[in-house]
């Protein structure tokens, strides 16, 4: 699956996570845990959009769009 995920993008040309970083996320000999981090990222691309990435215990990326962003009104 991060092979496909590599495949489709291009590290150089946008900021986004490769990936790579999930192996340090691991607990080291005393047990310590760094926190689980997430990401919201701007992407435009064909409609301008956010994505919304959390990695989860098993050290996965998981990724939502967010088409219009987050409304400041509620109705």
């Amino acid at each position: 699956m991060l092979k496909e995920y590599h495949n489709k993008r291009n590290f150089s040309k946008t900021p986004e996570p490769d990936g790579n970083m999930m192996a340090q996320s691991k607990s080291d000999a005393h047990g310590f845990r760094p926190s689980l981090r997430f990401v919201v990222q701007k992407h435009d691309a064909s409609r301008l959009h956010y994505d919304f990435i959390l990695e989860t215990e098993e050290g996965v990326l998981k990724s939502w769009a967010v088409p219009k962003g987050i409304p400041l009104v509620l109705k």
